[in-house]
């Protein structure tokens, strides 16, 4: 039989051709995979830069109420600096691809067209360098974010449906009496010789640095020796003792709005106050100087700079503010403001009526005799304004409806509205 010798197949003549598909396959795969992780790396940073906006917004608008500026101690000026600098430190503090955002003072803008509702917009800009993308040309690529933040004092507002809701309240009450002696008008209505912190309307009666204002004087807390006593104290776990002393030292969860009523403590509680007082402010014993943090009011403070210096105590929770300048202290502390016309005399589960809070700077406590005599500086102070509602409802200042929060430290609502 013959033997017929067939041609070789073809696909001799394509042996290696898989390797090249497989290659040309793979250069795309990997440059589609390194695009892929610029745009995931890129996403990240722009997370990044809003979170640095959003930290920074939230400090400025910070610094409206702890300047005073919301109960009329500082100029537009000046809050506008001290704001600008507060934001610019912190928003760098949050790194965005793992580099200091990019901030400067023309990013800081301000809006101060709505009486006691001021807001800062932080622009936050960052340049990110690529990988794979640099084959096409593209080494870097620019990220922003924009954060804006408000500190909503509704002293004086006179529309919308404002609901502050206010909790970490210490269970003291300040009447809406002024004894400041600098001025006697408008004269109170129920103290007499007095003058007011809040006129009817809810504007602030005076603004300022003390004895022109309120800011920076002196008041004396569950003292009975002053007129009218300012003793009074809430009963918001009831009647105990030990648990007016634990609403003292820490925070009470009990919201309040104004227009709440408040049931008075009866008796003055001499000893769960005085022991109170010190475990909040971490002082080993009555007095000044026993390892609280301290406050010095500054006379003319010069432009841009705070009315008060807060310097870290001995027995400071932070070992490294020991000693240092602070901008928080768990000496500064948010009461209520009640209208004396709804009071009779003391203890007797009187009703009082909330009508404003008052920040203010527990110095010391001293225990005497019958008395505890806590010494406190006003650090701000708000009305109600025109608000009302209950908490959870309503809506405030620029943001979208809803209830804002205060108390505390915090004193008056800051929040992002943007």
């Amino acid at each position: 039989m013959k033997t017929v010798n067939a041609p070789a197949p073809r696909r001799n003549s394509e042996r290696g051709a898989s390797i090249f598909i497989v290659a040309a396959a793979m250069v795309a795969l990997l440059g589609l995979a390194g695009l892929a992780i610029d745009l995931v790396a890129l996403y990240l940073g722009r997370s990044e830069a809003q979170r640095a906006s959003d930290a920074a917004a939230l400090a400025g608008a910070q610094t409206f109420v702890t300047s005073g500026f919301t109960s009329g101690l500082v100029s537009q000026a000046t809050v506008q600096t001290l704001a600008t600098n507060e934001a610019v430190a912190v928003g760098q503090q949050n790194f965005v691809g793992g580099q200091a955002p990019t901030i400067p003072n023309g990013n800081v803008t301000f809006d101060f067209s709505h009486a006691g509702d001021p807001v800062i917009t932080v622009v936050v800009t960052a340049s990110l360098p690529t990988n794979f993308m640099q084959i096409f040309g593209v080494s870097s690529v620019n990220v922003s974010a924009t954060a804006k933040a408000e500190a909503y004092n509704p002293s004086g507002s006179s529309s919308g449906s404002q609901t502050i809701c206010a909790s970490c309240l210490k269970p003291f009450l300040v009447p809406n009496c002024d004894p400041n002696t600098a001025y006697k008008t408008p004269a109170s209505p129920v103290c007499t010789g007095q003058s007011v912190f809040f006129n009817t309307d809810g504007t602030l009666a005076h603004a300022g640095l003390y004895p022109n204002g309120p800011i920076g004087e002196t008041w004396f807390l569950h003292s009975n020796g002053s007129v009218p006593s300012h003793w009074y104290e809430i009963a918001f776990s009831g009647q105990s003792g030990s648990k007016f002393a634990s609403n003292v030292s820490s925070c009470s969860t009990v919201e309040l709005t104004c227009g709440s009523q408040l049931t008075v403590l009866d008796g003055k509680k001499v000893g769960p106050t005085d022991s109170g007082i010190n475990d909040l402010i971490h002082a080993s014993s009555d007095g000044a100087g026993n390892g609280q943090d301290s406050i010095v009011f500054a006379s003319n403070p010069p432009a841009g700079t705070l009315p008060y210096t807060i310097t870290g105590g001995s027995n400071n929770p932070n070992s490294a503010l020991v000693g240092k300048t602070v901008t928080q202290s768990d000496s500064i502390v948010t009461v209520p403001v009640y209208d004396p016309a709804t009071m009779g005399g003391p203890g007797n589960g009187d009703v009082v009526t909330v009508v404003g809070y008052m920040q203010m700077f527990i110095e010391y406590a001293n225990h005497s005799g019958n008395d505890d005599q806590i010494n406190a500086l006003i650090l701000n102070i708000s009305s109600c304004g025109q608000s009302g509602g209950s908490c959870g409802s309503g809506g405030s200042g620029q943001g979208s409806s809803g209830t804002l929060s205060g108390g505390g430290s915090q004193f008056i609502p800051v929040r992002l509205v943007q």
